[in-house]
């Protein structure tokens, strides 16, 4: 959210990070303490100096986040909300501050995976002042009202599936039919084809299941020759001929030559905190937005700590000014060294695809896209069906 907001935000964050070895970048940031009645030993209470706090950021015309369930969580879907979000606004907004209000939605492609794609979706802004009136004559029912409006806000950025189940339907489904269409489209087409598939997913099932088990089943039928012959859906509309496939194994060749021995120096001198960064954040493993920090964590103690002891290893060996000069290129050689090893995976990857199709017969192949066709016209019938239904 920082990253994309296009200016600073200032984060609410629960009070005990205050406390521990996060202090300095939580504060250092410029967040602002939650005392949460679920944490041990914090005083509630102390919530009135936090509601002080953020109205003097929105005076000073700082942009505020807060994270209106109250609760990481992997659910999938958007948690009831608190009601501390309109408790804010609503109170800034009657003692004369302008308040605007944003929602967004993050939508992981596969949350807890090493540097896999999120999509931030910032909605359009929003007010409150037409409740000030209403809250100063009934503040439970003014805030449950904002509340309300801010979790539609927020669930029209949201694709709401289950993480055990479908969201792994939704992003197959999303991925044929963006093939079958030609195009994944920009992050808010994205966003919004994988709600309605996710929505269609849920309708379906409940109101006419016989429907939706046979279109599982076509999908299905569909993956598995994919995987027989070893294909994608994207691989299906290739046409590369004999002389531009050579042409890119010879560019490739070349461009290997300097990238193998990068991806191959990095394994070797960063295979130690890499799988000490696995063993130290494995206990951690059955809580998975407790795994994700610890994996954070034990990431920067294992590779800070291996770079002090090839440092050390280096200076006893050559020298000081050596060693200097290799805590400051290790890091650069590590993130080289990655980008390198995934540049040439893909390229291997192209490369079996390429002889896959070599080996599947022309008929095969557009039997293949017909299928694929016919599965995307099929969701497409569905949907007309849902949203009929839904009229």
């Amino acid at each position: 959210m920082w990253a994309s907001a296009g200016r600073d935000i200032r984060f609410l964050a629960k009070s005990t990070l205050f406390a521990g070895a996060f202090r300095p970048i939580v504060a250092g940031a410029g967040a602002i303490p939650v005392y949460r009645r679920s944490d041990a030993g914090v005083d509630p209470a102390r919530n009135v100096e936090m509601f002080a706090a953020v109205d003097r950021a929105l005076t000073a015309g700082d942009a505020v986040c807060i994270f209106p369930e109250g609760v990481s969580h992997s659910s999938g879907r958007l948690e009831t909300l608190r009601t501390g979000a309109a408790r804010i606004a609503l109170s800034a907004a009657a003692h004369g501050t302008r308040v605007a209000l944003v929602a967004v939605g993050l939508n992981f492609e596969r949350k807890h995976a090493f540097r896999s794609r999120v999509i931030v979706a910032f909605g359009a802004p929003f007010g409150c002042a037409d409740l000030v009136d209403a809250w100063r004559r009934d503040q439970v029912a003014a805030v449950r009202q904002l509340t309300d409006r801010i979790a539609v806000s927020m669930r029209q950025l949201l694709v709401e599936a289950d993480p055990a189940s479908d969201a792994a339907v939704v992003d197959r489904v999303d991925r044929l039919y963006a093939s079958a269409r030609g195009g994944r489209g920009s992050a808010a087409d994205r966003v919004a084809r994988r709600r309605a598939i996710a929505e269609g997913i849920q309708r379906l099932r409940l109101e006419d299941p016989g429907r939706y088990e046979a279109a599982l089943l076509e999908l299905r039928r569909y993956d598995d020759r994919l995987r027989r012959f070893g294909l994608r859906d994207r691989h299906l509309d290739w046409d590369v001929s004999g002389r531009t496939a050579l042409q890119f194994l010879a560019r490739e060749l070349a461009i290997a030559v300097v990238l193998g021995p990068l991806s191959l120096v990095a394994l070797l001198l960063f295979a130690a905190p890499y799988a000490a960064t696995d063993r130290l954040a494995k206990p951690y493993g059955r809580e998975p937005d407790v795994h994700a920090t610890a994996k954070l964590v034990a990431a920067l103690v294992a590779y800070a700590t291996w770079l002090v002891l090839l440092g050390a290893a280096v200076w006893i060996a050559v020298g000081p000014r050596a060693a200097l000069v290799g805590l400051i290129a290790l890091p650069f050689v590590a993130v080289a060294g990655l980008l390198a090893l995934e540049r040439e995976t893909a390229v291997f990857d192209a490369i079996r695809a390429w002889l896959a199709l070599r080996s599947v017969r022309q008929d095969t192949r557009e039997r293949l896209r017909r299928r694929r066709s016919e599965i995307a016209a099929l969701l497409d019938e569905i949907y007309e069906w849902l949203t009929a239904a839904r009229a």
